[in-house]
C-alpha cells in the first residue's frame, strides 16, 4: 500500500510541479549511477560545465583539451658543468563528448496506478542500469583500443595458478626496463567467475589462519596482493578469463560528465513519459596505462 501511495504522489507531482520533480529525480539518478558503473570505480568522473569546453575544429561538437605533464630529467655535473637545455613543449589530448540516454518509457496513468512497486523502482531498474551499461561499454572500447596500441597483453593457464598469472600481469604494466614513465598497478578489473576462483585459492593453503577464515566466511577483502579489485557480472564486456590492470587514475585519462544527469518527465493527457540522459566525455591520455591478462 505504501508503494502505491508513492506512485500516486509521483503522478500528482507531474500535474503540479513537473520541473521540480525532474530535478529531484535527476539527483536520484546521479547518486545511484555512482554506485553501479564499474568504469566509475576505475576512472572517477568529474562534473564540468560548457564554459570549460572548446569547439571542435572538425565539427560542431564540444571537446575538452587536456594537457599532459611534460617529461623532465636531472643530471650530475662537474662544478664547472652546465645542464643540457630543453625547450619545453606540452603534449595534450582531446576528450570528445557523446550523449547516453535511456529509452523513453511511457505508461497510461490509470495503468501506472495498478503497479505495486513505486515509480522510482522502475526508474532505477530500467533507466539507470541501461545508462551505466553504456558507460562501461564506452570505457571497455577505449581500454581494448589502448591494449591494441601498447601490446601489453599476455596469456597464462589456470593450471599455472591465478596468483602467479597476476604477478606477471603486474610486471607487464609496471615494466620499468627503459627507466621512463614507470607505472604502478593499483586496480584490477575482472569477471566474477575469476574472482570466485581467486577467492578460493587461499583455502588450499593448509593450516594458515587466512585459509580457515576464507573456507568458513569466504574472501571478503577489497584488495588482492595490495591491488584494489573491481568485480563485474557483465560477461559481455569483461568475459571470464580476462583480467585488466590499471594504475592510479591520474596516470590514465579523463572521464567528464557535462552538467548533471538529466531526468525528463512529462504528461500529455493521460500518457506519462519519462527518460534519463547524460552527456559524457571519456579518453585515455596515456595508452600505456592498461595491461590485459587472458587465462585459458
Amino acid at each position: 500500500m505504501e508503494d502505491k501511495l508513492l506512485t500516486q504522489v509521483f503522478i500528482q507531482r507531474i500535474d503540479t510541479d513537473n520541473e521540480k520533480l525532474a530535478s529531484e529525480t535527476g539527483a536520484f539518478v546521479r547518486s545511484k549511477l555512482r554506485e553501479i558503473s564499474f568504469a566509475r570505480k576505475i576512472l572517477n568522473p568529474q562534473y564540468i560545465t560548457a564554459a570549460e569546453l572548446q569547439r571542435s575544429t572538425l565539427n560542431d561538437q564540444l571537446v575538452k583539451i587536456v594537457d599532459i605533464e611534460p617529461d623532465s630529467a636531472a643530471m650530475t655535473l662537474t662544478l664547472r658543468g652546465t645542464p643540457t637545455t630543453r625547450y619545453v613543449t606540452g603534449n595534450r589530448f582531446e576528450v570528445s563528448f557523446e550523449k547516453i540516454s535511456s529509452e523513453e518509457f511511457q505508461k497510461v496513468e490509470i495503468e501506472l496506478l495498478a503497479y505495486e512497486m513505486p515509480i522510482t523502482e522502475i526508474i532505477e531498474r530500467n533507466s539507470i542500469k541501461d545508462i551505466q551499461k553504456q558507460e562501461d561499454t564506452a570505457f571497455m572500447t577505449l581500454t581494448d583500443a589502448a591494449i591494441t596500441a601498447n601490446a601489453k597483453t599476455l596469456t597464462r593457464t589456470y593450471a599455472s595458478g591465478i596468483q602467479n598469472a597476476l604477478v606477471d600481469l603486474f610486471n607487464i604494466l609496471e615494466d620499468n626496463s627503459t627507466g621512463l614513465n614507470p607505472l604502478v598497478c593499483q586496480t584490477l578489473l575482472m569477471n566474477r567467475n575469476d574472482w570466485n576462483k581467486l577467492s578460493a585459492t587461499p583455502s588450499t593453503i593448509g593450516g594458515s589462519p587466512l585459509a580457515t577464515e576464507v573456507f568458513i566466511n569466504g574472501y571478503k577483502y577489497p584488495t588482492v596482493m595490495g591491488k584494489n579489485v573491481v568485480v563485474t557480472n557483465k560477461g559481455d564486456l569483461v568475459p571470464a578469463g580476462v583480467v585488466y590492470a590499471f594504475p592510479a587514475q591520474e596516470f590514465m585519462g579523463k572521464f567528464y560528465i557535462l552538467n548533471d544527469t538529466k531526468f525528463y518527465v512529462y504528461k500529455k493527457r493521460d500518457l506519462i513519459s519519462w527518460s534519463a540522459e547524460e552527456i559524457v566525455g571519456m579518453a585515455y591520455g596515456n595508452t600505456n596505462s592498461v595491461a590485459k591478462l587472458t587465462l585459458v
